[in-house]
């Protein structure tokens, strides 16, 4: 059942109760809203501080959230970029059986090989500001076979979402070995 919020409340007086690894593990996601709809909200994370600007970092990540979930509620879309990162994440999370790292934390990961070399420097040193990992010691082959598993496949098919430019993003759909040698030669 797919039911709009009547309204959604946001306090982030509230995080002052979040170890900073639970706030950089959601801003994870804000980061990932940037890094596909809006250059200017990654410059902050890149140029700013980042936990000065967390009320203005919240609010740019909700409204580009509702604004993709607005045009496009059942996911038959422009909804699919929100899995940006995540294709890779869900794989990590199930050969960790969910311990370990946290989802954002996985996500962080998972954005690294979707976007482009010029992309991913600028994108490695904002996770390290953030504390977030970079990298996984899981075996690249586990990942790739728990990514056959993955709800974005069709056939020998994958779809992911690619970020070539801070700001945009496209949807790819790529041969599942090629999309696998990418895989293997970013995280051996």
């Amino acid at each position: 059942a797919f039911y709009p919020p009547s309204g959604v409340i946001i306090d982030p007086d509230t995080l002052s109760t979040l170890s900073e690894r639970q706030i950089s593990n959601g801003l994870a996601e804000a980061l990932k809203m940037s890094m596909t709809s809006d250059s200017e909200l990654f410059g902050i994370f890149e140029n700013e501080d980042i936990y000065g600007n967390i009320d203005v970092i919240i609010e740019r990540s909700v409204k580009i959230k509702r604004a993709v979930v607005e045009r496009d509620e059942k996911e038959s879309g422009l909804r699919k970029i929100l899995n940006f990162g995540h294709t890779i994440a869900h794989a990590i999370e199930s050969q960790n059986d969910m311990r370990g790292l946290y989802h954002g934390e996985c996500v962080a990961i998972g954005m690294i090989p979707m976007c482009s070399e010029p992309v991913r420097e600028r994108l490695i040193p904002i996770l390290k500001k953030l504390r977030l990992p970079t990298g996984t010691e899981i075996d690249p082959d586990r990942l790739i076979n728990a990514m056959r598993h993955d709800k974005k496949i069709a056939g020998d098919e994958i779809t992911v979402i690619y970020v070539s430019q801070i700001g945009s993003c496209e949807m790819k759909t790529v041969p599942f070995e090629q999309f696998a040698g990418e895989i293997k030669e970013i995280f051996r």
